[in-house]
């Protein structure tokens, strides 16, 4: 989707492939660092894009009066306002403000030690063990000609 509305105010929820970026270098021209990080992006890009958007957009539909009674006509298919519009009302729903509270509660564990974070996004935290762990093994092993140009 890449945040596009439809001119009749409705998500798409596809993104158009030319704008990918997994694959824009071949694998040899630049630092496989930015490669992997601009793929990284392009992945977190899709998420959003193509899972999270079209939960938001199903939201808004379901609200669509409430939503679109602050947004000018002419802004109608504006991404940014509409979601700006909605963020408005989400604001002053119960989960938003409970979230508020639980917030407090997660800054004062982190700032004071105590925040346990074993059981929070388990196949997340895994990925990012895997990723980091990968990364390090295959700069590592190239060490010996790339010298200490890796971190």
């Amino acid at each position: 989707m890449g945040q596009v509305k439809s001119l009749v105010c409705e998500g798409i929820p596809c993104q158009y492939p030319k704008f990918s970026l997994k694959g824009v270098h071949p694998d040899w021209e630049m630092h496989p660092s930015w490669i992997s990080g601009i793929e990284a992006l392009n992945a977190y890009n899709f998420w959003v894009s193509e899972v999270l958007m079209p939960i938001a957009f199903q939201w808004i539909d379901e609200h669509k009066p409430e939503v679109y009674a602050s947004v000018p006509e002419e802004l109608k298919g504006d991404v940014g306002v509409v979601i700006a519009a909605a963020f408005e009302l989400i604001k002053e729903l119960p989960a938003y403000k409970k979230g508020l509270v639980e917030y407090k509660i997660y800054e004062e564990a982190v700032s004071n030690g105590t925040w346990d974070s074993s059981r929070i996004n388990p196949v997340w935290t895994g990925i990012v063990k895997g990723v980091r762990t990968a990364t390090e093994e295959v700069f590592a092993s190239q060490s010996d000609v790339l010298k200490d140009t890796i971190r």
